[in-house]
Formats: C-alpha cells, sequence, structure tokens
C-alpha cells in the first residue's frame, strides 16, 4: 500500500471516530445514563431524550424503540461494548491518528476494534432485516441497513481489512529479516 492511500484511510479513520464519538455519547450511551439526567422535561440533558424521540420516529429503529417493542438478548451486551471498549479506543483513536502515523500495535488494536464492530453490527444488520414488516416497513429497513448501519459496517470491514494487511505486511517483513540473520 502506498503511503498516500495509507494517509487517506487514516483521516477516513480519524473522521469516523470524531464522528462516533458525539453518537456514543448523545445516542448509543444514553440508556446507561440515570433516567434523572435526560428523560424530565427540566433535566439537564433533556436534548437528548427529543434527539432520542427524533431518531426514533425519523428511522423506526426497533433496537432504541421503547417496549412493547422487544429488544434482543445480545443488545445490552452489545451497548456494555460500547462503554468499555469503543469509548476508550475511539478516544485514543482520535489522540493517535491526530498525531500521525499508526504503530504494529495501534494496528493490532484497530484490528481487533474492526473484528468486533464488523461482528456486532452484522449481527445488528441481521436482526433489523428479519423485524415485522408491519412494524418497520421496507423503505425504513433500507435506509437502517444501508445507510445507517451499512456505513458502519462498511467502515469496519475496511478498517479489519486494511490493518489486517499492514499488520501482515509487518509479519513479513520481521521474518525477512529473521531468514537473514
Amino acid at each position: 500500500m502506498s503511503s498516500s492511500t495509507r494517509y487517506t484511510l487514516d483521516k477516513l479513520y480519524l473522521v469516523y471516530f470524531l464522528i462516533h464519538l458525539p453518537i456514543l455519547f448523545c445516542v448509543d450511551l444514553v440508556p446507561l445514563y440515570p433516567t434523572t439526567l435526560w428523560v424530565p422535561p427540566t433535566s439537564p440533558l433533556h436534548f437528548l431524550y427529543e434527539l432520542r424521540v427524533y431518531y426514533i420516529e425519523t428511522y423506526n429503529d426497533q433496537f432504541f424503540a421503547p417496549p412493547p417493542a422487544a429488544i434482543p438478548s445480545f443488545f445490552p451486551l452489545f451497548a456494555f461494548l460500547e462503554l468499555v471498549f469503543h469509548l476508550p479506543v475511539s478516544l485514543w483513536a482520535v489522540r493517535t491518528l491526530f498525531r500521525g502515523g499508526l504503530s504494529g500495535s495501534a494496528e493490532l488494536l484497530l484490528l481487533v476494534y474492526g473484528v468486533q464492530t464488523a461482528l456486532t453490527t452484522a449481527t445488528c444488520m441481521y436482526e433489523a432485516f428479519l423485524w415485522d414488516p408491519a412494524v418497520v416497513t421496507a423503505q425504513q429497513k433500507v435506509v437502517l441497513l444501508g445507510g445507517l448501519y451499512g456505513g458502519y459496517l462498511a467502515v469496519a470491514v475496511l478498517l479489519t481489512t486494511d490493518m489486517y494487511t499492514r499488520l501482515l505486511k509487518r509479519l513479513g517483513a520481521s521474518d525477512a529479516r529473521k531468514k537473514m540473520q
């Protein structure tokens, strides 16, 4: 891979993580906040409640819909992973990508992040694909799967493939040096 391609991809990843952080704080992690902070109209973070209502009304995403929408058993685990893995990695990635140049250990962490993100996003997409058409229309599914979740999956697959390729190149160079010794 050329250095200009690597530079371009690193900038794409930086933009992804810069977008991902506010989404984490304003959408994905909100259910983990005490409801007194965001649900009552007088609460300091009530705008998060209004954002959530807008998101549900606009996209009909059943993962975020209030009961009686059935939340799959895996979804709380995925939310927990976003808190303990996505959030710290995203903060670290922004700092690291701003500085430029990923080390081998950084590439390994982003490979793990990419695989985990691709698997959890694909799981959510499959579940959303199965939602009752009487509740979520085919057009809404196209927007959710092709746009919102599809974009995350595409970046995760690209990140995974790119980090795997970079690490494979590093390992190949290391093996070649060992053979020459």
